[in-house]
C-alpha cells in the first residue's frame, strides 16, 4: 500500500492542516473541527510545543485523531525537548500505532536562563534522528540488537526556510537532510512565489517532495508579532506590513485571497500545502474550504 508521501502527486497538491494539540485535556472541540473538514484534508500535521508553549503530547493526540477520525496524521518531533532514548521510544510508538509520517526538527530556541520554565535538552540533532529512523526501518535498534519484528516503515520529513537570507547555508542543510534519509520537507510560511521557487527547485534536485507552508493571518497584531518576534520570517516583512491598519475582518479576507492566489500560482510546482493554524484552526479551515470550493467544478456546470 502506498504511504502518505508516495500519494503526493505534482499537479494535484495535497492539503495538510497544521494544528497544535490542545493545552489541556479537552480534545472534543478540536477533533470535531478536524472531523468536519476531513474530506478536504489529506493529513493533519501536529506541531510539538512550538514557540516553547507546552501542549498535549502530539503523539498522544495523534493517536486519538486516528482512532476517532481515521485521517492520516503527521507528528513533529523536536530534538530540543527529548534525549536520545526518549526520541527513539516515541519513534517506536509512532510506528506501532500507525502514524503516517514524522517531521524531525531542532525546535524553537528557549531562553538559556531557564525563564521559560525549562532548559533545552538538545541531546540529538535532526541529522542523528534521521539516521535513527533509518536504523529502525532496517529493524536495528542501534544498541547492537535487532527488533524482534520489523515495524511499519517510518516516513521521515524535515523543515526548511525559503525565506532565509543566507540561501547557500539553507540549501546545504537541505542537502544534508536529504542524504540522511528525509523524503519530504515542510517549509516555513511563504508569502511570495518568487521567494519560494529557488527553494522548491533545489529540494527537487535533492529528491525531496515540498509541502509549502501557508499561514493565514487573523489580525494586524498577529502580523506585527510575526514581524517583530519570528527571526525565520525576517525576509518577508514587506508582506506582513500589508496588513497594517486593516480591521480583523479585512485582514482575514485579504489573507485568504492572497494565500489562494499564491497557492494557485505554485500548485503545479509543489507536492502540497501545509496550512498553518497560527491564527487559529477556524481560519486555517476557512482557507482550506475556500481553496477547495474554488477548485471544485460547479455541480451546475456542463
Amino acid at each position: 500500500m502506498a504511504d502518505l508521501i508516495d500519494k503526493l502527486i505534482s499537479g494535484k497538491p495535497a492539503i495538510w492542516l497544521e494544528v497544535a494539540p490542545p493545552r489541556g485535556v479537552a480534545i472534543g472541540t478540536l477533533i470535531d473541527r478536524i472531523a468536519a473538514a476531513r474530506d478536504q484534508i489529506g493529513a493533519v500535521n501536529l506541531v510539538d510545543n512550538s514557540l516553547g508553549r507546552v501542549k498535549m503530547a502530539p503523539l498522544i493526540f495523534g493517536s486519538l485523531i486516528k482512532a476517532r477520525v481515521a485521517i492520516p496524521v503527521v507528528v513533529n518531533f523536536s530534538c530540543r525537548d527529548r534525549n536520545h532514548f526518549a526520541l527513539k521510544s516515541d519513534l517506536l510508538g509512532s510506528a506501532a500505532i500507525g502514524i503516517d509520517a514524522v517531521v524531525v526538527l531542532q525546535g524553537d530556541k528557549l531562553p538559556a536562563d531557564g525563564s521559560a520554565g525549562a532548559r533545552p535538552v538538545n541531546d540529538a540533532t535532526p541529522f542523528s534522528v534521521l539516521q535513527m529512523i533509518a536504523g529502525l526501518n532496517r529493524g536495528d535498534t542501534g544498541e547492537g540488537k535487532r527488533l524482534l519484528k520489523t515495524l511499519p516503515r517510518l516516513v521521515a520529513g524535515v523543515v526548511g526556510n525559503p525565506n532565509r537570507k543566507d540561501a547557500a547555508k539553507e540549501f546545504d542543510l537541505l542537502e544534508r537532510k536529504a542524504a540522511a534519509g528525509a523524503r519530504f520537507v515542510i517549509t516555513q510560511p511563504v508569502f511570495e512565489a518568487a521567494s519560494a521557487r529557488p527553494f522548491i527547485e533545489r529540494a527537487r534536485q535533492y529528491g525531496l517532495k515540498v509541502i509549502l507552508g501557508v499561514l493565514p493571518v487573523k489580525r494586524e497584531s498577529m502580523a506585527m508579532y510575526l514581524k517583530d518576534n519570528i527571526k525565520d520570517l525576517s525576509g518577508v516583512h514587506g508582506s506582513l506590513d500589508r496588513y497594517g491598519g486593516l480591521s480583523e475582518e479585512a485582514t482575514r479576507r485579504r489573507s485568504i485571497e492572497d494565500n489562494i492566489r499564491l497557492m494557485n500560482e505554485l500548485a503545479g510546482e509543489v507536492a502540497g500545502f501545509n496550512i498553518m493554524s497560527g491564527g487559529g484552526p477556524s481560519l486555517a479551515i476557512e482557507l482550506i474550504t475556500e481553496w477547495s470550493r474554488q477548485r471544485t467544478p460547479s455541480a451546475n456546470s456542463n
